[in-house]
């Protein structure tokens, strides 16, 4: 059975265009699905994430999956992301390095998490930030990949991918899983109030709001959105039928088509910025004066 692949691009169309394949999963069982890359013109590196979340779907209903008439450069890209080994396909050396490969993590692996980010999460990309500051930013990625351990019940796992885009000035990272979403748990928590998901993603982005118990809330973002309307980037959360996209100009939060499987959230890092970054705390009369 074949099914066709639009373009993925990290934006609503990208992001629905997963959801609408990780629906499709439905009608198969125990088959052998060939994805058909022929319409696919365009395939955002960072997306090697949520796109495997998506293929979850079809392996939980015991298919095999293949790609099939996939484009030279799209093919090169996710060879460089570690992403088509499974698939018979040979691995590609990334120079200059710019890939933040794609790696599958089981609900336990917080510490091989934190041993990614120390192999990967280079300095290119990033502007100057303080070492305080690095280490609050880094704490901060490893609550998104916690809440996704304790609250995705994603059964195949976290999945990661982070690419640096040098002519578009700008480092992307993605953290995704295959769970029940940020409307499940939100629903739970609320005694079954039957909310979207867009007011799930919206009530789960407050600070003061968690499902988890005498712990802080608001996913962990609120020092990384903070940091992003400064530095002019972007964060996007996709989860089941909500898209929410944060920058310095705009917060919306809009309806997706199809349900995408669990969430996945995208931190999109301005790298042409010039400024300089700390923490408060850190800030002397010199630096102000």
């Amino acid at each position: 059975m074949q099914k066709k692949i639009g373009n993925i691009g990290s934006d609503l169309s990208g992001f629905n265009e997963v959801a609408a394949l990780s629906e499709k999963a439905k009608e198969v069982f125990s088959e052998k699905v060939y994805f058909d890359f022929q319409s696919c013109n365009f395939f955002e590196a960072t997306m090697a994430a949520p796109f495997y979340a998506a293929m979850t779907r079809y392996y939980d209903q015991l298919n095999t999956v293949s790609f099939t008439n996939i484009r030279p450069e799209i093919q090169i890209i996710l060879q460089k992301k570690h992403f088509l080994y499974d698939s018979g396909f040979s691995e590609r050396h990334d120079s200059p390095k710019t890939t933040l490969p794609f790696k599958r993590f089981k609900l336990t692996s917080g510490e091989q998490f934190s041993e990614y980010l120390d192999q990967y999460m280079h300095n290119w990309g990033i502007p100057k930030i303080s070492d305080g500051l690095a280490k609050k930013f880094r704490q901060s990625l490893f609550e998104i990949f916690q809440n996704a351990m304790q609250h995705s019940s994603s059964e195949q796992g976290i999945f990661v991918s982070g690419q640096f885009f040098s002519k578009q000035h700008r480092l992307d990272f993605t953290i995704a899983d295959a769970g029940v979403g940020i409307r499940e748990n939100v629903r739970k928590f609320l005694a079954n109030i039957k909310i979207t998901s867009c007011q799930a993603i919206t009530w789960a982005l407050q600070e003061t709001n968690t499902t988890r118990t005498n712990q802080p809330g608001g996913l962990g973002l609120k020092l990384i959105k903070e940091f992003l309307c400064l530095n002019g980037g972007k964060m996007l959360i996709a989860s089941r039928h909500g898209f929410y996209e944060y920058s310095s100009s705009e917060e919306k939060c809009e309806k997706l088509h199809h349900d995408f499987p669990g969430t996945c959230v995208t931190l999109e890092i301005n790298s042409n910025d010039k400024s300089c970054y700390a923490l408060k705390p850190e800030l002397t009369s010199s630096d102000i004066f």
